[in-house]
This record gives C-alpha cells, structure tokens and sequence, in this order.
C-alpha cells in the first residue's frame, strides 16, 4: 500500500510542467516559509494577541527542535531506504541517500501545523493545509514515501502536544528567551517595541 500510493502519486510527476515546477518550489520553500511565518507571528499581531502570538512562536521552535531531534534518533537506529534508491521514480529533486523515514520536512511542517491546530491559532487551518501539500510534494518529487509523511505528521503531534501540556514548566525558558530578546534589541526602537517584561498573561 505505501509504495502503490507513493507510484500514484509519483506517476504524476514529468507530465506537466507547471505541476512539476509548483511541487518543486513547494518542497524546497519550506524552511523559508517556516522562517517567514514565524517572524509573522512575532511582530505583525496586535497589542492584545502579541503576547499570545509570540508564546505560540516558540513554543514552535521548541516543538520543531525536539521533534527534529526525535527524528534524528529514528534515522540512526532505523534506515529505510528512499524511493530513488530502490525503485526506478520521477525524481525531481536532488537528495542524500539518506534513510526515508521519517520525513524532516514533514516533521518541521507538521510542528508548526500541529502547535498552532493544539493553540487554536487563527492561522492554524491553512497552515494544515500548506503542510499537507509539502507532504504531497514530498511524494511527488520522488524522495518520500507516503509513511514517512505520516510517520512526520504523528511525530510532531505527539511532540507539540508534550510541548502544550507541559507549557508551564517551559515558563522559565520561555521568560529567559523573553529576557534575552528585550536586551538585545532595546537599542533599536521597531525591535524594543514587541518585548516584555512578563507575558506570562498571553500563554
């Protein structure tokens, strides 16, 4: 079933060129848009929702760190070959012969998916969305089986919900990270303007 779904979806790739380039700008856009959203969510919320915002943005990183370091444990006990490697794909993109599962993009999508789905954040349907269309294009380029991108998504569910329930024994860390920031950038008016003494009211 993984590799019937996987040559389905693969099969498609090479037919249309605007397809094939849409799915690459997709799969390879994702650690900037990752970086471009999280600026989002720290300096473009009003006064009243900053605060709940820019909790949400790290406990983001914290959810993508631990989650990316799970996989990296994974990879190390457990390799599992790519597609490229073992059947003859549509492979669109270059990538290391590394092992296929679990997916890293699918781990850092699904990050940031899953902790705004668990922060009932605004944006948190059409970040859903855009995660699972990097998964699709995972899949159609060639390097990921559908598993892995499931493997991904369940992953990072379980992380963002450790980081959610566990968020009051963040607190010090987060009001640490908070510290840091007010200090470096008290010098620069735009930058002072989004830190805080205590946010601890927006979590």
């Amino acid at each position: 079933m993984n590799y019937e779904i996987f040559h389905w979806i693969n099969d498609i790739a090479g037919r249309y060129p605007f397809l094939d380039k849409a799915m690459i700008f997709i799969t390879d856009s994702v650690p900037y848009v990752v970086i471009v959203f999280m600026l989002f969510l720290w300096f473009t919320a009003n006064k009243e929702k900053r605060a709940e915002k820019q909790y949400t943005a790290i406990y983001i990183v914290f959810t993508c760190l631990l989650g990316l370091g799970l996989n990296a444990l994974i990879h190390f006990v457990y390799n599992h070959p790519r597609p490229f490697i073992t059947y003859n794909v549509h492979q669109l993109v270059p990538h290391a012969n590394d092992s296929s599962f679990v997916s890293d993009h699918a781990v850092l999508v699904f990050s940031v998916a899953c902790t705004l789905l668990l922060r009932k954040d605004s944006w948190k349907y059409p970040v859903l969305v855009w995660a699972i269309l990097v998964g699709i294009s995972r899949i159609f380029v060639g390097v990921h089986y559908p598993a892995d991108i499931i493997g991904g998504a369940l992953l990072s569910l379980g992380v963002s919900f450790v980081i959610i329930k566990f968020s009051k024994k963040l607190d010090p860390v987060v009001q640490v990270l908070f510290t840091i920031y007010n200090k470096l950038t008290k010098h620069i008016p735009f930058l002072a303007k989004f830190g805080h003494e205590n946010l601890s009211q927006g979590k």
